[in-house]
């Protein structure tokens, strides 16, 4: 009969391992900084509402939010490509920098189209 193996030999890391995991929490943390910046930058966007045509201050409040929010947004989305690529995050990573840069480029649409500010 043979002896049963040692407990230390039975917990084996799958392949990559501990690398592995941190490349993805490090992945997570960094995009997940980068959709908050959007966030905020989208928040101002949307937050600051113009009284008229030519409430100049906030107009230009809220289409710069709508531009750095864009600014913030398509940089996130390349930088989503290579964890993906790699295998350390998954495909619906990329949902919500598309869905902040969407919603960016609406309210700057919404803002040129309206107001013509510039």
């Amino acid at each position: 009969m043979t002896a049963p193996a040692p407990a230390h030999q039975d917990r084996r890391e799958p392949r990559g391992g501990r690398a592995r995991t941190v490349a993805t929490v490090l992945s997570g943390l960094v995009l997940g900084a980068l959709g908050l910046v959007t966030a905020g930058w989208l928040a101002l966007a949307y937050g600051t509402l113009p009284e008229d045509g030519h409430d100049r201050e906030a107009l230009d409040g809220a289409g710069l939010g709508a531009l750095f929010a864009i600014g913030f947004a398509v940089p996130t989305l390349l930088l989503t490509i290579l964890p993906v690529a790699l295998g350390w995050l998954r495909r619906r990573w990329f949902l919500p920098p598309a869905v902040l840069l969407l919603l960016a480029a609406v309210r700057y649409t919404y803002l040129v189209q309206v107001y013509d500010p510039w």
